[in-house]
């Protein structure tokens, strides 16, 4: 059997509720802080503040896009050309390590980023150039699965990408 000439992992949405109510309660609280106000005070600080609530509605409808519809994309080639739609389009040969990065824990600065759904993935994949990370959605037993994937496919095509 011929190896795939291609690998092409699609993390699913990460459908956390925290983010979703933290995002709900900020624009709760912003709207009804400014309510009516611009109509009983033009001034220039009412304008910073009318900034700053744009700035945290903005960071709000982030945080639900990256939780209810961002997935997260890995494609790996043998040879070709790489895909433009794919952010994360890696040459095989291109790949020197791969590793499953520990979970963060939550009273950490990167474990708040997490909670949120900002966070990066768990999946390490270390090139020449640049490391790049993979994986946000992914539970720890799919992240695990993921890892394989990629060290299989890696092994298939002739590339020893050690799992650091």
């Amino acid at each position: 059997m011929r190896p795939s000439p291609t690998l092409h992992i699609v993390c699913p949405t990460q459908k956390r509720g925290f983010p979703a109510f933290m995002s709900v309660v900020f624009v709760w609280v912003v709207a009804s802080g400014l309510g009516n106000g611009w109509e009983h005070d033009q001034s220039f600080g009412f304008m910073l503040l009318t900034v700053g609530a744009l700035v945290i509605m903005v960071l709000a409808a982030w945080a639900l896009y990256r939780n209810f519809v961002f997935q997260d994309a890995l494609y790996i080639a043998r040879d070709g050309n790489l895909p433009s739609s794919v952010p994360l389009a890696l040459m095989v040969h291109d790949i020197r390590a791969v590793r499953l990065l520990p979970k963060h824990e939550a009273w950490t600065p990167e474990g708040k980023w997490d909670a949120l759904g900002f966070g990066q993935g768990r999946i390490e994949i270390d090139t020449a150039t640049h490391r790049y990370h993979f994986g946000i959605g992914l539970e720890e037993h799919e992240a695990e699965a993921a890892l394989q994937r990629i060290i299989e496919f890696c092994r298939e095509q002739g590339i020893v990408a050690a799992a650091a």
